[in-house]
């Protein structure tokens, strides 16, 4: 799936159901995963490419949970 954000682009890659790696501003795994899902607003756009690597192993739901927790730390910092 493409994500797109203003001048941000990301991608995450899913396998049965499970997100398994992620990329954005030349990261990948885990962090960009949280980083594309603190984009405010974004247009998805899902495609049929496939994972050159699998650097993600958490669940999706561990994942989300994880984002909000991550959001909710930085939104109270401000």
């Amino acid at each position: 799936m493409q994500v797109r954000s203003g001048t941000n682009n990301g991608l995450i890659f899913f396998r049965k159901g499970e997100i398994v790696h992620a990329q954005a501003h030349g990261m990948e795994g885990e962090e960009a995963f949280y980083m594309i899902l603190s984009w405010e607003l974004g247009v998805f756009e899902c495609d049929d490419r496939r994972a050159k690597a699998e650097t993600i192993q958490e669940s999706w739901d561990f994942l989300l949970m994880e984002s909000v927790r991550r959001l909710d730390s930085v939104r109270s910092l401000s």
